[in-house]
């Protein structure tokens, strides 16, 4: 729940910041790296700050090849709540910023 709750507000603010036309130049890159490490902050204890699954998948395999324990049975939450955060907070923004 974490995963899809962090990436949601990252990509709401990357729509915010960097998408949207109307949008202020220049602050874009500010704005997302505060907001990295706002969500970090807020949830590196929880979920190990994995907002994007190959963050996840790396330290996963190289568990793997060195032997260690298997956490592989996690490793769909790490997909599925990154992509599905972005997901909504795609559509939460178009719907909030559509006209009708």
């Amino acid at each position: 729940l974490a995963e899809a709750i962090g990436t949601f507000f990252l990509m709401f603010v990357i729509m915010g910041v960097a998408v949207d036309e109307r949008a202020p130049p220049g602050f874009a890159g500010l704005v997302i790296g505060l907001t990295v490490g706002g969500i970090i902050t807020a949830t590196g204890n929880i979920a190990g700050a994995s907002l994007n699954p190959a963050r996840t998948f790396g330290p996963y395999l190289l568990d793997l090849v060195l032997g260690g324990s298997n956490f592989w049975g996690f490793f769909p939450i790490y997909v599925i709540g990154p992509v599905a955060g972005a997901v909504a907070a795609v559509f939460v923004y178009g719907y909030l910023n559509s006209d009708s």
